[in-house]
């Protein structure tokens, strides 16, 4: 016999060995508790008051465009933004705290005047809305397209400014 199968020999017989004697020893600790240790609680009788259950709320989320046409189209795909929102240099505070809803996809918002966009190198534009999608990942791709408010962008709408008379009453 060889080193090894005299080891190998060895190994066997003392697995065999101790063995038998860690199977009782497994099978009472599977036991939480003893049989009749506590009692059921009696028909009638009030049962022991649970701990409080604390929900955590998600911070609102509001949904700021819906769409039935496919996101693609929403906009313009922003090439430099895509690699800046891939290394975290171009992305949203919150995200999908504002949302955008195209033909089943859900992507998150982010505002060009800052409202849920952290962009410490200055390269939004204050007039554009940014669209993110796969914002929390390295696969980030960036749309942009025109903010059409009028406190934001006066040349947007010339129609729907006050001046205009675009605004009516309800």
């Amino acid at each position: 016999m060889s080193g090894f199968e005299t080891r190998l020999l060895a190994a066997v017989l003392l697995c065999g060995l101790l063995l038998p004697g860690a199977v009782p020893a497994l099978a009472g600790a599977l036991e939480r508790t003893e049989p009749g240790h506590q009692a059921p609680p009696q028909p009638g009788s009030s049962l022991p008051i649970a701990p409080p259950i604390v929900q955590y709320p998600l911070p609102p989320q509001w949904m700021t465009i819906r769409s039935k046409e496919d996101w693609r189209k929403a906009g313009k795909f922003e090439k430099e933004l895509s690699r800046d929102c891939a290394a975290l240099r171009f992305t949203e505070i919150t995200p999908l705290r504002f949302r955008a809803y195209f033909k089943g996809e859900v992507l998150g918002v982010a505002f060009g005047h800052g409202l849920n966009l952290n962009d410490p190198d200055r390269k939004a534009d204050r007039k554009k809305i940014y669209l993110f999608r796969n914002g929390d990942s390295t696969a980030c791709t960036v749309q942009s397209m025109d903010n059409q408010d009028p406190r934001v962008n006066p040349a947007g709408d010339q129609a729907t400014t006050p001046a205009a008379g675009g605004f009516q009453k309800y």
